[in-house]
């Protein structure tokens, strides 16, 4: 996915949350923001905006001298996931088919960043997503790529919905098959890092790596080794949220993406609204 006109405010918005968490004040925060928008006109439109945006947000690190803002924001949101855990395997016991209820509680952990303000909306993106609140629903896709699959790489998103996704991956791993999740490889934004799954036992379900690199999504050519190996020897691919799918759509056979279309770009360019619940095979 390539960026577009309307990702352009994004970049400057991100930009601006990442400086509320990073403590400065005004001042500072509109000498940061000045100095980004002499940057925009460098950025490659042909880039996606996972890419785009994590060169604003590194910029907005080295001039506020906060390399970690969100440090505080993912730990909450770990808590705040484990807290509910409890109830999600409760209703995860109740339902007929744990595989399908699984995926359908994992995007709920999509919007966990906004549930710290407001719980309304996770409780609403539950209802919604255990019943008919999904645009695309490849369920049926899923199985049969799971007939013919054992080795599968989850890439994770943000810190919190680590613990739905653990939901999916203790599943899969019920019915025989190899998991490998990945975090980001350093912090950016709310993102879950490798502190992060520790916290929340993910690395007892299973083998968990970082990409290499701390840029939002997956950005092939700044991945480690070790990443892309487990990227291209994998059988097929579950990638979590909006950056993933801006930077792989289109990178590979048998990728599964799960996410909540958050802005209109994304959406526009995945045929769906803004808003809807995804679960799309590419």
């Amino acid at each position: 996915m390539k960026s577009v006109s309307l990702c352009y405010p994004c970049f400057l918005k991100q930009a601006y949350s990442t400086l509320a968490y990073s403590g400065v004040d005004d001042q500072k925060r509109i000498w940061v923001l000045r100095e980004l928008a002499n940057m925009l006109p460098d950025l490659d439109p042909k880039q996606s905006p996972a890419y785009n945006s994590s060169l604003v947000l590194f910029r907005v690190h080295d001039l506020s001298g906060h390399g970690d803002p969100y440090a505080d924001e993912r730990r909450n949101s770990n808590q705040m996931a484990l807290d509910m855990l409890p109830a999600l395997r409760q209703k995860l016991a109740q339902a007929s088919d744990r595989l399908d209820a699984a995926v359908r509680l994992s995007v709920v952990g999509n919007i966990i960043d906004l549930g710290i303000q407001h719980q309304a909306s996770i409780d609403e993106t539950m209802e919604s997503a255990m019943g008919e609140g999904f645009a695309v629903f490849d369920m049926d896709e899923f199985r049969k790529a799971l007939e013919a699959s054992k080795r599968i790489l989850y890439i994770l998103d943000n810190a919190g919905e680590i613990v739905f996704d653990m939901l999916i991956i203790e599943e899969l791993r019920k019915i025989g098959k190899t998991v490998i999740a990945a975090v980001r490889g350093g912090p950016i934004l709310n993102d879950a890092v490798m502190d992060d799954a520790i916290q929340v036992g993910l690395d007892k379900v299973c083998r968990v790596i970082d990409t290499g690199n701390e840029f939002l999504g997956v950005i092939r050519e700044k991945c480690s080794g070790m990443f892309l190996k487990a990227l291209d020897t994998a059988d097929f691919v579950i990638a979590k949220g909006q950056a993933n799918y801006e930077s792989m759509e289109g990178t590979r056979p048998n990728i599964f993406f799960i996410l909540k279309a958050k802005c209109q770009a994304t959406a526009d360019h995945m045929g769906v609204k803004e808003n809807d619940l995804v679960f799309k095979r590419a």
